[in-house]
């Protein structure tokens, strides 16, 4: 097996260190606390739910785990169907499996069918009133309350029920949510300010109703020792300078660390040198360079000029300051509205006051250029 997958969270052996954040969700749950989990994109912070979720299940603790990712969901009856099918999945490892379904679909008034190939359930929500949408979602936490077993539920891209055209999705979450004494949540979400708005602004539905952890990089040395075990352990030898200045140039990001590594393992023989490092990175830039051209199609040119003047500097703290403006030729309102519009697009983000291209593979690209 290749020791660095990129797709999900596969088993404690090949997950590494998230030690300290692992402890501080455990204490949460085991202390009845809520908690927003925070990162940008790509992170790892499915990964640290899912590492969570196998560790409560390995000591067989007295939890139900729910994980419900709404990311793709646009409405209110879409985050229902989302969670009640999670739900349905999940008891149908449980006694009364029949009885309970019952209960939940005509609670949630879904037509449910079962599928011949995997076995779980498939089910159409429709609501003709916003009302009834409301009532549905009650009568899942209705029934998750009358329920003798603890529930630790993960919704991942919490935020996005802020796009929901239901106005008050906060609020009737929020309501529902704080009833649930013996269940616990952790809402995620790579939109930062968008949660830290939701959950500490005063007059916000979830104000102060969740502990906050921000997941940050791994430490640099920690991850390449950890790289170079991986390497070792399968008879491929890697000097560890080499795996550190990897993750370096790489930004310590963690899907395009795995990424590389994974692409780099299945390359390498048997003593890994910096020539089939520098093989491997070029071939990935290659494989996603018609993506890449395809970004000039899809953007304005100045959009993609500014994207390209971001990757160029590396970390751009001032994108306004005159000596950026006259290096690349743009002017202060061009650039203000064009940086609006890629942060909206999570092309381009904003971390411990710079600007960065979200993609790493595509800012060295850029670079390039």
């Amino acid at each position: 097996m290749n020791p660095f997958p990129i797709l999900d969270y596969i088993k404690p052996e090949l997950f590494c260190d998230r030690n300290s954040e692992t402890q501080e969700l455990i204490s949460a749950y085991k202390n009845g606390r809520n908690v927003t989990l925070t990162s940008i994109r790509r992170l790892g912070k499915t990964g640290l739910i899912k590492h969570l979720f196998f560790n409560i299940k390995k000591n067989k603790e007295d939890y139900r785990l729910l994980y419900i990712d709404i990311l793709k969901t646009e409405k209110l009856q879409d985050f229902i169907q989302v969670f009640s099918r999670a739900l349905l999945i999940e008891e149908k490892n449980n006694s009364n499996w029949l009885k309970k379904l019952s209960v939940l679909i005509a609670g949630i008034k879904a037509k449910v069918s079962i599928d011949n190939i995997t076995g779980e359930p498939n089910f159409e929500i429709a609501y003709s009133k916003p009302e009834e949408a409301v009532q549905s979602l009650e009568s899942i936490f209705e029934y998750l309350a009358k329920q003798k077993d603890k529930y630790l539920i993960a919704i991942d891209e919490f935020q996005q029920i802020t796009t929901y055209p239901e106005k008050n999705t906060e609020a009737i979450l929020r309501t529902n949510i704080q009833h649930q004494h013996k269940d616990n949540y952790i809402f995620s979400g790579s939109s930062k300010h968008i949660l830290i708005s939701m959950f500490n602004n005063y007059g916000r539905p979830f104000y102060q109703s969740s502990q906050m952890l921000n997941l940050e990089r791994i430490d640099i040395d920690v991850y390449a020792e950890f790289i170079k075990k991986k390497f070792n352990d399968a008879g491929k030898q890697i000097e560890f300078s080499l795996v550190k200045e990897y993750i370096s140039f790489l930004d310590v990001h963690t899907f395009y660390v795995q990424y590389f590594f994974n692409k780099l393992f299945t390359y390498s023989t048997k003593v890994v040198t910096k020539k089939h490092s520098t093989t491997v990175f070029k071939n990935i830039l290659n494989e996603n360079e018609f993506v890449y051209l395809n970004y000039r199609n899809i953007l304005t040119s100045l959009q993609f000029r500014l994207l390209h003047a971001v990757a160029k500097e590396n970390n751009i703290k001032s994108p306004n300051a005159n000596s950026f403006l006259r290096k690349y030729n743009f002017s202060q309102s061009s650039v203000n509205k064009s940086l609006k519009t890629l942060i909206d697009k999570e092309m381009i983000y904003h971390e411990d006051g710079a600007y960065k291209v979200y993609d790493v593979f595509f800012s060295k690209w850029l670079e390039r250029l």
